[in-house]
């Protein structure tokens, strides 16, 4: 559906993207993770037809309308839910009544029902997300994208919007969400991360795993500054990230089987034994080693 070459974006000296090649299936819903910065809101904007490329190519077979749910809300704040709804659905040539019943189902389905009178701006951070859900849907789209729709929301309501994609998916919506919050990547078919222009990764969480061979130790401990010091003075230690109170120790590409081995010897009298593992990469693990090597 959606099918970028090489495609570039500059804005003066800056290059926002730096030939990007990527292929979104129909009824896929990919994720693109990646920092602030990254690129993704660029991307978007190329996608949605509001921003033309530098360079390359960029192909959107939609087959119908397009919904997108920005960055930032975008309705009327002053302006009531059912105004803002009807409003939209005059601007696609929508008839009122049928319009009426199309929004009052979608309300129910993301839980605002009877909210339809308040004003937009009185609403939550994550009720204006869901609206701004319910207005991209009213045209019922055959894309839908979603640029980072959950920053700034609390963490219960940015569970129950990604399960609402999630059944959006389900039922045959091909979804293209940007995020920066690598945990939210379980959600989606396939993944790619975008740091600084550039791809550097894609594929399903399982490949994009399953491409991480270097040897990784986890370390448990409150000590973090003193634990880290003496991790970056080890041999074979190529990056110590930080993972709450936990931090990985990553393996040169020399580094073999002896990396465990190594790093229970340097640590030997600072922390115990048993808070030393050898563990498996997570995404943000992969996200840094890529980003380095990009």
């Amino acid at each position: 559906m959606i099918t970028a070459r090489a495609l570039t974006r500059r804005f003066g000296a800056v290059v926002a993207l730096a030939g990007v090649d990527l292929d979104v299936a129909r009824g896929e819903l990919f994720a693109l993770i990646g920092p602030d910065g990254a690129g993704k809101t660029t991307f978007f904007r190329i996608v949605a037809g509001l921003l033309a490329p530098s360079g390359g190519s960029l192909r959107v077979d939609k087959g119908g309308t397009l919904g997108m749910v920005p960055q930032r809300f975008s309705l009327y704040e002053d302006l009531s839910v059912d105004e803002n709804l009807l409003l939209r659905s005059r601007m696609y040539a929508i008839p009122d009544a049928e319009a009426k019943a199309r929004a009052a189902s979608l309300l129910s389905n993301v839980g605002l029902s009877g909210v339809g009178g308040r004003t937009a701006g009185t609403l939550s951070g994550g009720m204006k997300q869901k609206l701004s859900l319910v207005a991209a849907l009213l045209t019922r789209p055959d894309l839908l994208l979603l640029d980072e729709p959950t920053t700034g929301v609390d963490p219960v309501s940015r569970r129950e919007f990604w399960l609402l994609l999630s059944q959006l998916h389900a039922e045959g919506l091909t979804i293209l969400v940007s995020t920066p919050y690598m945990d939210e990547a379980e959600y989606a078919t396939r993944i790619g991360f975008l740091d600084h222009g550039r791809l550097a990764a894609v594929g399903t969480r399982h490949e994009i795993l399953a491409s991480y061979t270097r040897p990784l130790v986890e370390i448990r401990t409150d000590d973090r500054l003193a634990v880290r010091a003496r991790l970056t003075r080890l041999p074979f230690v190529d990056d110590v990230s930080l993972f709450g109170t936990r931090l990985h120790a990553r393996g040169t590409d020399d580094a073999g089987d002896f990396f465990e081995r190594e790093i229970r010897k340097g640590l030997e009298g600072l922390v115990p034994d048993g808070d030393i593992r050898r563990t498996s990469p997570s995404l943000e693990d992969v996200f840094v080693l890529r980003s380095e090597d990009a």
